[in-house]
């Protein structure tokens, strides 16, 4: 509406104006006949200590805000815009390593072997793989050898051995978008972990959510019990999920992963510059009587600013 307004503006004043109209620029060789101040240039200027970002003609441009909604308007909006992203990975299927050395609070893992991280890489830490391990979860920043830095852990860092002894401790590498228990043995505890990154300037904070396509069933509609006891137990057929982390919702609970959405992390603040995670350990208990067959789900996160 502000450009219309604009242009009938200017079309009244052309239309009004009787005397001559000169719009070009000339000289004895040149002639300009039109110009154009849109053209050209560059809209960010630096110097050695400096940094301008300049905008001509840019209208109505700021923060708007109701009790429900916020809007950013103008050019150079996105620039000042709130962000607010994630990452949702899994277990990778290449050879995880064992480590030797933990440590939480300097954010340092020493592994077997490097072969296959990467800086920006999700990791997680797993002490005493099971239902219930405890697991640490990292984005890498620094790889020296065999020693892996991260941004800093969160989850259960702080209850993990400096030195494991269970020998089923080990370092995956989150990576992947799926995750496979593999062959099941009933009696035995199948796990599998998944690890969120969250990231935002979002004030009031965040929701993390996840829900499924259906429940964990084989291509004859049969399905693995979902738990309802909070706890997934092994000797029994069920079927669940724990989060573990400082953002975590209800950790240590497991909870059911079907159609209905749940809510699996949350902050009532930003995350400021290094991401909130959350360790999501998938576990599946079958019995003798399970029905056989491949299972499968799909599940969704959905992740929203707390306005």
């Amino acid at each position: 509406m502000t450009r219309l307004k604009t242009l009938l503006l200017l079309l009244v004043i052309g239309l009004a104006f009787n005397g001559p109209v000169v719009l070009a620029m000339s000289s004895t060789n040149f002639l300009i006949p039109w110009d154009n101040v849109n053209e050209g240039g560059l809209d960010t200027g630096t110097s050695t200590n400096f940094s301008m970002r300049d905008t001509l003609g840019d209208n109505a441009s700021g923060t708007s805000t109701s009790a429900n909604f916020s809007l950013s308007a103008g050019y150079r909006a996105p620039e000042g815009a709130n962000v607010l992203a994630y990452r949702i990975k899994s277990s990778a299927s290449t050879p995880t390593p064992s480590y030797s050395s933990f440590s939480n609070g300097l954010g340092t893992v020493v592994v077997s072997s490097a072969a296959g991280f990467a800086v920006g890489d999700l990791i997680a830490v797993v002490e005493d793989i099971g239902f219930s391990e405890f697991a640490a979860i990292g984005q890498i920043t620094d790889i020296s050898g065999t020693t892996i830095t991260v941004d800093g852990f969160d989850g259960d860092g702080g209850s993990m051995s400096a030195v494991p002894a269970g020998g089923n401790d080990f370092v995956y590498r989150l990576t992947s978008n799926s995750i496979a228990f593999g062959a099941l043995t009933p009696g035995s505890e199948h796990v599998s972990i998944v690890g969120t990154s969250v990231l935002t300037s979002i004030a009031t904070g965040y929701s993390l959510y996840v829900h499924a396509n259906q429940v964990l069933q084989n291509g004859s509609a049969q399905t693995i019990a979902t738990v309802i006891d909070g706890t997934v137990s092994s000797g029994s057929e069920e079927y669940g999920a724990e989060v573990t982390g400082s953002t975590a919702f209800s950790p240590g609970t497991d909870i059911g992963v079907t159609t209905t959405q749940r809510i699996i992390q949350t902050s009532g603040v930003s995350s400021g510059s290094v991401s909130d995670k959350v360790g999501m350990i998938f576990k599946l208990s079958i019995t003798g009587s399970t029905n056989q067959g491949s299972y499968s789900q799909t599940a969704y996160y959905t992740l929203t600013a707390n306005y």
